[in-house]
């Protein structure tokens, strides 16, 4: 019982975290890690990875004109911070067969200020 109480807070402690980062510093992350293979803008090319314009709150592996991965397809997430900040701390972990090369963000509030980031960018 102490565990699953415990997991339940981490969770809403990854949550609360990926809401307090700052969209700017975020931009910065995104600009050096992310944009190389992705773009944001409504209409943006699909590139190596897909547009992200309008991620949040789709399903994973829906996005028209970019060809996923079956292991994204199936893996049934639905973006939101908590998922997206799960998958960019550790693609390969949270979607194994993903086609993303990326090895993810490892700090916490890089990966915090990505999420914020991209929930403002994307929409």
């Amino acid at each position: 019982m102490k565990i699953w109480a415990g997991a339940v807070i981490v969770g809403f402690a990854t949550q609360a975290s990926a809401q307090s980062g700052d969209a700017a510093k975020g931009q910065r992350v995104f600009n050096q890690q992310c944009r190389a293979c992705h773009t944001l803008e409504k209409g943006g090319a699909q590139t190596t990875g897909p547009n992200l314009h309008g991620v949040f709150g789709r399903k994973a592996g829906t996005a028209e004109g970019f060809a996923f991965s079956e292991a994204m397809v199936k893996s049934g997430i639905v973006w939101d911070d908590k998922t997206m900040a799960d998958y960019n701390r550790d693609p390969k972990g949270k979607v194994p067969g993903t086609k993303m090369v990326f090895n993810g963000v490892k700090q916490q509030g890089q990966l915090d200020d990505l999420v914020v980031y991209l929930k403002q960018a994307t929409q």
